[in-house]
């Protein structure tokens, strides 16, 4: 997402937040926790979708087509002791949406099963949305609208709804309206059609199909997706079938706790290629209290599609409103083993530790350290920094080749090879790093030809020719001149 569907998202914090971005055209706002203040655009022909999230929220209709989305009970409801509810402001009954469907609710009614009753209270003001369902704990959903809408206000001011049931059920979207298709309880198959669709899997392992169009999968629990550390079972856990970053297609982790991709644990979830190579899961590695932990399974091979312009996280860690576009830097870090690890618009710091990563920064003005292993190490756009801070971390022997792979350097990147007791590019002797290409492999290499007391000589792979690099030597910034192509073999052994 991110721009990719031309959207701009803004995140809150857990606490009370104003978000007014006045001169955005498309924005989804999520408010979080706290009692916020949300205002959409007030450009021409903006559009607007403000999610208040949990606390009592105001939510103010600025833009020309705004959708109120309510994704949990606890956005915005009522108990036996005292009113959550949410307050929405110049609501137009002509041109915007009440999205429940994730609640199941899609008409007007008594307020029973999928209808929600309407009641006008004059003294002030105000029109009541109720259900008189309550959950198990005693909340039952409620919102207010400000002013008199009880003859403009209709069945099409809410968001259409393809449901399910609490067994197995098959949904299909239609290709001329975007819908949303929940599908509850059991193991359901849920078909999106050409248009944008929300699909709602809910409990129960579900196959998820978008379809053509910028399609959104919501997970509103973590029991919607999960796969059981006890007994391997995975018969609870949802496969996405058709996931695609290239049409736009999101993952919806707002209403969960989950803050960034990592590795795994302390709230974060990886990203991981299956053995077969035919699978890429979302996962947490952490287990919750029913011995289960929360994993989303994806068709094909699609670790660079997951990333945070794709995966809507919830703003769980950040004192600071941030947006797509203007997002703080973000940490990610691997592990021992072979990781994928995937950027996102911003600027982030990536670290893979050991094993054989694979690391894409994405957009934005990445730094980037490999660590142990052999690295496949990607910056995307932007200018981007490669950081090498040991022999061990990029090398090649008299007999083998372990070094780290670049695959798009370009100009304005920078190679760092700190502490490594090199000065200066020059011929690869004293000191000195020499850059070669070897046109059989379409490869240039930057490396040393003076092996360390355990036969390594340290060498960094850049995919393709390159007669220009920019290094940063213990301290020393150098913007190589072009250097003569001498052809040798850098795989080879050292020349005497």
């Amino acid at each position: 997402m991110g721009t990719a569907n031309d959207h701009v998202y803004w995140y809150g914090t857990p606490k009370g937040d104003d978000i007014d971005d006045f001169y955005g055209l498309n924005d989804v706002i999520y408010g979080g926790a706290g009692n916020d203040s949300l205002s959409g655009g007030v450009t021409s022909g903006s559009s607007s979708v403000l999610v208040g999230g949990t606390g009592r929220d105001e939510l103010y209709a600025v833009s020309q087509a705004n959708t109120f989305r309510f994704d949990n009970i606890t956005d915005s409801y009522r108990d036996a002791s005292s009113a959550h509810f949410d307050t929405v402001t110049s609501f137009d009954a002509k041109s915007d949406t009440l999205d429940l469907t994730a609640l199941g609710y899609t008409h007007l009614g008594n307020g029973h099963g999928d209808s929600l009753k309407l009641t006008y209270n004059a003294a002030q003001n105000s029109t009541y949305l109720k259900s008189f369902d309550a959950n198990g704990i005693g909340q039952r959903f409620e919102l207010v609208l400000t002013g008199d809408y009880s003859h403009t206000l209709t069945d099409s001011n809410f968001q259409q709804l393809a449901a399910g049931t609490k067994f197995n059920d098959e949904i299909s979207g239609v290709d001329d309206s975007s819908i949303s298709l929940a599908g509850y309880g059991g193991r359901d198959t849920l078909s999106g059609g050409a248009a944008d669709e929300r699909l709602i899997g809910g409990a129960g392992g579900d196959k998820l199909s978008g379809g053509a169009g910028a399609d959104d999968f919501v997970y509103t629990s973590i029991s919607d997706s999960i796969k059981s550390d006890v007994t391997g079972s995975a018969q609870n856990r949802d496969t996405i079938q058709d996931f695609s970053a290239a049409d736009g297609d999101s993952i919806d982790l707002s209403s969960l706790n989950f803050s960034g991709f990592g590795d795994g644990h302390n709230g974060t979830l990886k990203v991981v290629v299956g053995a077969s190579g035919d699978i890429t899961s979302l996962k947490s590695l952490d287990t919750n209290s029913d011995g289960s932990h929360f994993e989303i399974m994806f068709n094909g091979i699609i670790p660079t599609d997951l990333n945070r312009d794709t995966v809507i996280f919830a703003n769980t860690t950040n004192d600071t409103v941030q947006n797509s576009l203007t997002r703080d830097d973000q940490e990610l870090v691997g592990t021992s083993h072979d990781d994928t690890i995937q950027g996102g618009a911003a600027r982030d710091e990536i670290l893979g530790f050991e094993g054989n990563d694979r690391i894409n920064g994405a957009a934005g003005h990445d730094s980037i350290a490999g660590g142990k292993g052999v690295d496949t190490l990607t910056g995307g756009e932007g200018r981007d920094d490669f950081v090498f801070y040991s022999i061990e971390e990029s090398f090649r022997t008299d007999t083998a080749d372990y070094s780290d792979v670049i695959t798009d350097y370009q100009d304005g990147d920078i190679m760092f090879a700190l502490d490594l007791g090199f000065t200066k590019v020059g011929d690869g002797m004293n000191g000195t790093l020499r850059l070669d290409y070897d046109a059989a492999r379409d490869q240039t290499y930057v490396h040393s030809l003076e092996a360390d007391t355990d036969g390594r000589y340290f060498q960094v792979t850049l995919a393709g020719e390159h007669d220009k690099v920019s290094i940063v030597l213990d301290g020393l910034s150098v913007d190589v001149p072009p250097i003569e192509i001498v052809g040798v073999d850098p795989t080879g052994p050292a020349p005497m």
